[in-house]
C-alpha cells in the first residue's frame, strides 16, 4: 500500500547545516496517524511540504512495461523526495489507440506508456511491485481527448493526472477548443467518480506553460488558475496549479507567488492545492554545465518562491530523449540543490506587476460567465486570452510578446486582452522570424557561456560559500565523439578526417547508402552513374550558381543536379536513379546554415508515367527502410552520437503528414514569420515547421516561378505547381525535392521562356522533347542531409568527409 506515514529520510548529501537537521527533524513520525491509509498524490505533496522538503518528478515513459518499471524503481530509489510519472504515448494522447495496438504487436517501440493499450492487469501489476510508502505515481499525456487514459489509469489504481481544457488544446493541435472543453469536463467527473472514496483524484494544470517559452508570466498564472477552477467544478477537490520557468528568476519568484496568492483568493479553503514548477520547458542548454546550472536555478526558483514540487529536465535535453540513469541524476541534482537553497520566508505574494495583470485576466474572464469552461471558451472567442505565437485556429492571434533588455518578458502587442503593452526607451519593433529565433535561444545560449549565468534585473540569493554536499552528475551524459569541436566551421582537413565523429558518421553514411540501394532495387530502379558536365544543368537552385568548364572551348557546366538528364535517361530506363554528386556555388551568407554544402550528393530518382503520390509513396518508403536498417546495422553507433530511437517513432510507424504550400506559408505568417506566399518556404521557415512536427511531412503545390521550368503544372489549378517538398521533423529541415514533370515540348519551351532561360541554350534536351520524352515523376533525396538528420549532428560539413562550406577556401 502507498501510505504516507513517513517520507523517506534523507541521504546524508541532501542535508547541510541547519536547514538539513530542520527537515530531518520535521519529519520524524509525520503523519502518524495516517499509517493504516492509503495517500493520494496531493496528500503526499502536502505532507512533504509541511516536512520542508521539495518533490522532484522526472518526465518519463516507455512503451516496454520492464523498462517502465525499472524508470520507476530507480525513481523512487533516488536521493531525493519522489513521486513517480508514467508518461503517456503520442498515439495514445491522440485518441489512436489502433496504431498503438498496432505499434505494440510489431514490436515498434513508442514515445511513452502506451496505458490505454496495455491491459490494466499488466499495468497494476507493474505498479503493485513498486508501490511502497512515499511514492504515488501521476499520468502525464497531453490529450485534449482524455476519456480512455483516465478509464485506464483509475483501473490500474492510480488517481493524478494532469493537463487541462486550454493547455491539452491550444499547444498540442487542432481540436476545436469548445470540443476540448466538454472532454474534459466529462474526464474530471469521470476521474472524481471511479477513484475510491479513500482516496482523492487529483488533476495538475498544464496552463502555467503553454507553449513553453515567451509568454508573458501574468497570462501563464491567469490560465493554470482558471483551469483549476474548472477542474473544482466539475468535482476535482485536490490540484496543483502549474508555472513554467521563464527567462528571468526575479520575474519567476513574482509569478510563482501570484499564483499562490490568488489561489487562496479564488479557489474553496477545501480545495487542497500546490504550485508545481517546470524547470525551463523551452531550449534547453546544449552543454552538460549549462543544462545542470538551469535545473539548479530551477530549484531555487521553487525554494524561493513557495513552489511544492518541481518537475526536472536533465543534461541530455537538448539532443535526445534522456535514459532513466539521466533522469535519476537529474532528480539527485535538483533535490541536493533545492536541500541548499535559502527559504524565503515572506508570507503571501506582494501586490506586483504579475498578480496585478494576472487578476485583471481572471477577473476579465470570470465576467463572461459563472460556468469557467464556457468562460473560457468566450473569452478566447473574443480574444479575451489570446497566447502569443499559437497557431491554434480558436486562438485570436493578435497578441505578441518580446524579451525585454532586462531579461523579462513583456507584451509588444495584446490584442483585446485586459493588458498594457510594455514601451520603454529603445524597445524593439515588431517580431521578425529572426528575432523570433533569437529569444528562443536565449537562454540556452546564456547558461551555455562560460562563467556565471548574465546578470538579472534583480541579484540572485546569495549562494553559499562553498557548496561541497552538491553531488555533481556523477558521470557525464553520454556525449557525441568530437563534441569539443565548433560545429560552426569545420577544423583543419587532417583533423576533421581523424576525428571519432565523423568515423561515426561515415559508418552512418555507408549504411545508410546500403539500405537506398537495396529498397530501390527491390522495386524495381535500376542504378545509372550520372554525369559530371554538360552543356546545361538544372538551373533551379536558391541563389546558387553552377561552376564553369572549358570543354574543348565549349561552355560546359559541372552539374547542380542531374535532373535533365534523368527525364532523358526514361527512354531506356523506365525506373532509374543515381547517387549523384553536385556542385553548387551557394552564397556565402548561407555557410553558417548548417544546411549547405558548395560540394554534395543526391539520391536522384525518376519513374515513367508516374504521379506526385507515386514519387512521394517512394521517397516516404526510402526513408523508413533506410531508417529502419541503420538502427539495425549500427544502433551503437547512433546511440553514441546521442540519438534515440524514440525519435524516429513516428517516422518507422509510416505515417507523413503533408499540407499545401498555402497551408505552410498560412502557418507561417500566423507565427510572424514573413513567409512570402509566391516563393520557396525559405530556411527560416522550413526550420520553423520542422520543428513543431514529430514525423516528417509533404510541402506539395508551389506556386507556379518557384522552381525550374521542369516541375508540371495543374492543369486544373492554373499557377500551382504539381510538386512537392519532404521535410524532416526535429529542425533538420528539407530531406528531399520532387515533382511530375513537364513532358510537352511546347509547354516546356514556354515554361523556359517565363522563367528567364534561353532555350537555345538546352537544344539537346528540347529536341529529345520534340521527338518525345515520356511523362515522369522523380525526387532528389539529399545524401548528406539525411545523415545528419540519422545522426543529430548540428551541420552538414560534420557528416562529410571533404567538406566546402560556401564561401570558404577548403582543400
Amino acid at each position: 500500500m502507498n501510505t504516507i506515514a513517513t517520507l523517506p529520510a534523507p541521504h546524508p548529501a541532501r542535508t547541510a547545516g541547519a536547514a538539513g537537521r530542520e527537515a530531518e527533524a520535521h519529519t520524524g513520525g509525520l503523519l502518524d496517524a495516517a499509517q493504516e491509509r492509503t495517500a493520494s498524490f496531493g496528500e503526499y505533496v502536502a505532507a512533504a511540504a509541511a516536512a520542508g522538503r521539495l518533490v522532484v518528478q522526472p518526465r518519463m515513459g516507455f512503451s516496454d512495461p520492464r523498462r517502465m518499471r525499472e524508470g520507476l524503481r530507480r525513481t523512487r530509489s533516488a536521493v531525493a523526495t519522489t513521486v513517480g510519472t508514467l508518461t503517456i504515448d503520442s498515439y495514445t494522447r491522440t485518441g489512436d489507440l489502433a496504431a498503438a495496438r498496432a505499434a505494440l504487436a510489431e514490436g515498434t517501440p513508442l514515445n511513452g506508456y502506451p496505458i490505454a493499450t496495455h491491459p490494466p492487469e499488466l499495468t497494476r501489476d507493474l505498479l503493485d511491485s513498486l508501490r511502497a510508502p512515499g511514492f504515488p505515481v501521476q499520468v502525464r499525456h497531453g490529450s485534449s481527448r482524455p476519456e480512455p487514459i483516465i478509464r485506464a489509469l483509475t483501473a490500474a489504481g492510480l488517481d493524478a493526472t494532469e493537463g487541462g481544457p486550454v493547455s491539452y488544446c491550444l499547444p498540442y493541435g487542432r481540436t476545436p477548443l469548445a470540443e476540448s472543453v466538454d472532454n474534459w469536463a466529462r474526464s474530471c467527473e469521470l476521474l472524481a467518480t471511479l477513484v475510491p472514496d479513500r482516496r482523492t483524484a487529483h488533476v495538475e494544470s498544464f496552463g502555467g506553460c503553454m507553449l513553453g517559452q515567451l509568454c508573458p508570466p501574468g497570462l501563464l498564472v491567469a490560465l493554470s488558475l482558471l483551469e483549476g477552477l474548472f477542474f473544482v467544478r466539475h468535482g476535482i477537490r485536490s490540484i496543483s496549479l502549474s508555472y513554467a520557468q521563464q527567462t528571468d528568476q526575479a520575474q519567476d519568484v513574482e509569478a510563482v507567488r501570484a499564483l499562490r496568492r490568488l489561489a487562496e483568493e479564488f479557489l474553496p479553503a477545501d480545495v487542497d492545492r500546490h504550485v508545481v514548477l517546470y524547470a525551463y520547458m523551452g531550449v534547453f542548454p546544449r552543454t552538460e554545465r549549462g543544462a545542470t546550472r538551469l535545473l539548479e536555478d530551477a530549484a531555487h526558483l521553487a525554494v524561493r518562491s513557495g513552489a511544492a514540487r518541481l518537475i526536472v529536465k536533465t543534461a541530455a535535453e537538448a539532443h535526445r530523449i534522456p535514459t532513466v540513469g539521466e533522469n535519476v541524476r537529474a532528480l539527485e541534482t535538483a533535490a541536493a540543490a533545492a536541500a541548499l537553497a535559502e527559504r524565503d520566508g515572506t508570507g503571501a505574494p506582494a501586490d506586483g506587476a504579475v498578480y496585478r495583470e494576472a487578476r485583471s485576466f481572471v477577473e476579465a474572464v470570470l465576467e463572461l460567465s459563472d460556468d469557467p469552461g464556457r468562460a473560457l471558451r468566450t473569452a478566447f472567442a473574443r480574444g479575451v486570452l489570446d497566447v502569443p505565437y499559437c497557431l491554434h485556429p480558436d486562438n485570436a492571434g493578435r497578441s505578441r510578446s518580446f524579451l525585454a533588455p532586462d531579461g523579462t518578458l513583456r507584451w509588444s502587442a495584446v490584442g483585446r486582452m485586459p493588458a498594457v503593452p510594455y514601451a520603454a526607451p529603445g524597445a524593439s519593433g515588431p517580431m521578425t522570424s529572426t528575432g523570433l529565433l533569437r529569444a528562443l535561444h536565449t537562454l540556452a545560449d546564456r547558461y551555455d557561456r562560460p562563467g556565471p549565468p548574465a546578470a538579472r534585473a534583480t541579484p540572485r540569493p546569495p549562494a553559499p560559500p562553498a557548496r561541497p554536499a552538491t553531488p555533481a552528475p556523477r558521470t557525464p551524459p553520454p556525449s557525441r565523439p568530437g563534441d569539443d569541436m565548433d560545429a560552426t566551421t569545420p577544423p583543419a582537413l587532417g583533423e576533421h578526417l581523424a576525428s571519432p565523429r565523423l568515423r561515426s558518421a561515415m559508418l552512418v553514411q555507408q549504411e545508410a547508402l546500403y539500405a537506398a540501394r537495396g529498397f530501390l532495387r527491390g522495386e524495381g530502379f535500376v542504378e545509372l552513374l550520372p554525369p559530371l558536365v554538360g552543356p546545361v544543368t538544372d538551373p533551379g537552385g536558391r541563389g546558387a550558381k553552377a561552376l564553369d568548364v572549358d570543354y574543348y572551348g565549349q561552355p560546359y557546366k559541372l552539374m547542380t543536379s542531374a535532373i535533365l538528364y534523368k527525364q532523358a535517361s526514361l527512354k531506356g530506363f523506365p525506373r532509374l536513379f543515381y547517387v549523384a554528386p553536385n556542385v553548387r556555388v551557394e552564397p556565402p551568407e548561407t555557410a553558417g546554415t548548417g544546411r549547405h554544402l558548395v560540394e554534395f550528393h543526391q539520391i536522384d530518382v525518376e519513374l515513367a508515367d508516374g504521379t506526385r503520390k507515386d514519387a512521394q509513396d517512394i521517397a516516404a518508403g526510402l526513408l523508413t527502410h533506410v531508417v529502419d536498417h541503420v538502427w539495425t546495422a549500427v544502433p551503437d553507433v547512433l546511440r553514441e552520437l546521442g540519438r534515440d530511437e524514440l525519435d524516429f517513432a513516428e517516422l518507422r510507424s509510416g505515417k507523413f503528414d503533408t499540407r499545401t504550400h498555402d497551408e505552410a506559408v498560412a502557418r507561417l505568417v500566423a507565427a510572424g514569420h514573413p513567409q512570402s506566399p509566391d516563393a520557396e518556404i525559405d530556411w527560416t521557415g522550413e526550420r520553423l515547421l520542422s520543428l513543431e512536427a514529430d514525423r516528417p511531412f509533404f510541402v506539395d503545390d508551389y506556386p507556379k516561378g518557384s522552381r525550374g521550368f521542369y516541375d508540371r503544372e495543374d492543369p486544373e489549378r492554373p499557377g500551382v505547381l504539381r510538386n512537392f517538398d519532404l521535410l524532416a521533423h526535429g529542425g533538420y529541415g528539407e530531406l528531399a525535392s520532387g515533382s511530375e514533370r513537364e513532358s510537352d515540348y511546347a509547354t516546356i519551351v514556354t515554361r523556359m521562356r517565363e522563367s528567364g532561360e534561353n532555350p537555345a541554350k538546352y537544344a539537346w534536351y528540347l529536341q529529345l522533347a520534340r521527338e518525345g520524352i515520356r511523362p515522369s515523376a522523380g525526387f532528389g533525396m539529399g545524401l548528406q542531409r539525411l545523415v545528419r538528420f540519422l545522426t543529430g549532428l548540428d551541420s552538414l560539413w560534420q557528416v562529410s568527409a571533404y567538406p566546402k562550406l560556401p564561401g570558404v577556401i577548403a582543400p
